[in-house]
């Protein structure tokens, strides 16, 4: 049976990311969320945080449970993943503070750095014909 988890290091990264983008302390972000300072900071190490912890933050950052959910071996998830552009798209669609073309200038941007690290990768990888 293939073990489920919770990816504590991407929630993470998106809790720093929204403290860090709100210019919130982690205190002040404890706060907001619900929870105690030290779940966070157990969770900046990598624990787990309980599961009305974990319902708290993902609530607080407007997400889904299951953005933080991963399944070890599950190669259909794997192969079902939304494209980068899509899921940044489909965020964009729901934000109210942005026009039409500020959302377009984004993917277009996202777009485009997309684009340049494939080409990147692509150069980098030695030529099998050789």
């Amino acid at each position: 049976m293939a073990k489920t988890q919770i990816d504590t290091g991407r929630l993470f990264a998106v809790l720093e990311a929204r403290t860090t983008d709100e210019n919130l302390s982690w205190r002040q972000a404890a706060i907001q969320i619900g929870v105690s300072p030290s779940l966070l900071s157990r969770l900046r190490y990598g624990q787990r945080p309980d599961l009305d912890g974990y319902a708290s933050i993902v609530r607080w950052l407007r997400m889904s449970a299951d953005d933080f959910i991963e399944v070890e071996g599950d190669d259909v998830a794997q192969a079902g993943e939304t494209s980068l552009i899509t899921e940044i798209s489909a965020l964009l669609r729901k934000r109210r503070d942005l026009t039409e073309a500020d959302k377009s200038y984004i993917e277009d941007v996202v777009r485009a750095s997309l684009d340049h690290i494939r080409r990147s990768k692509a150069a980098q990888e030695p030529d099998d014909r050789s």
